[in-house]
């Protein structure tokens, strides 16, 4: 059935209002060539300091935080190159090592019961020179240092204790500190930074490590500032 004639001219008008609006709008702005469209740069990923190493999963146990200490009496560092200097004496001449630890170095570093990994190196403070990290797997936690020099001396400018199966990788010129999943506490990545005299943890907030499915580190492994008094090394 034929629409009547009121109606057709309606929609008629509709459309040619319609068609009209559109013709305004391309005549007045056309077709526009912004340029290529942008390229988003290739991510920067974190490089693990032991990639062999696997973590395991144990109950957590109270961390013992972040400390910058002084020199540590009786090591020279050679051209202030950490390379050639043994890490298990470092620790052991360190008067701020954990008793623990201590005892523990004893089988280090080719005895079976062993638990200091292998040293790892990275430039942590931007000037060139790398830095030494070493891991000492104890039971029930895992603790982390980070020995820089000045001249010839061997400074700890971090001590970081956490659950057991903590690890690090390098992002850049920063230390991203990974805890495993133990206990009721989620896995955490905390980014340490060089300030100038120590590494210091970035803010949640600002920290690139921390992606949507991350959490804030866990109350069982603060990082400490470095006037602490409390830490593996003064047990």
């Amino acid at each position: 059935m034929p629409l009547p004639t009121t109606g057709r001219r309606a929609r008629t008008a509709v459309c040619a209002f319609a068609v009209l609006a559109l013709a305004g709008c391309s005549a007045g702005e056309g077709v526009r060539d912004d340029g290529p469209a942008a390229t988003s740069s290739a991510s920067v990923t974190a490089s693990p300091l032991w990639p062999d190493h696997t973590a395991t999963v144990a109950p957590a146990k109270p961390g013992q935080g972040f400390h910058a200490r002084g020199p540590v009496p009786g090591v020279t560092v050679p051209d202030g190159d950490l390379a050639r200097v043994d890490g298990v004496r470092l620790l052991a001449a360190d008067p701020a090592t954990d008793r623990a630890v201590q005892s523990g170095l004893k089988e280090c570093p080719d005895g079976s019961s062993c638990r200091l990994r292998p040293p790892a190196y990275a430039d942590l403070t931007g000037d060139g020179k790398r830095e030494l990290v070493l891991a000492y797997d104890d039971l029930g936690r895992t603790i982390l240092w980070v020995y820089t020099t000045v001249g010839e001396q061997a400074h700890a400018v971090l001590e970081y204790a956490g659950r057991s199966g903590t690890s690090a990788a390098t992002l850049g010129t920063d230390l991203v500190v990974t805890e495993p999943a133990g206990g009721r506490s989620r896995e955490t990545d905390t980014t340490l930074r060089w300030n100038g005299s120590e590494l210091a943890p970035l803010p949640a907030a600002s920290d690139p490590a921390k992606g949507a499915s991350k959490t804030r580190p866990a109350e069982d492994s603060l990082i400490k500032p470095a006037d602490g008094t409390d830490g593996p090394g003064q047990g």
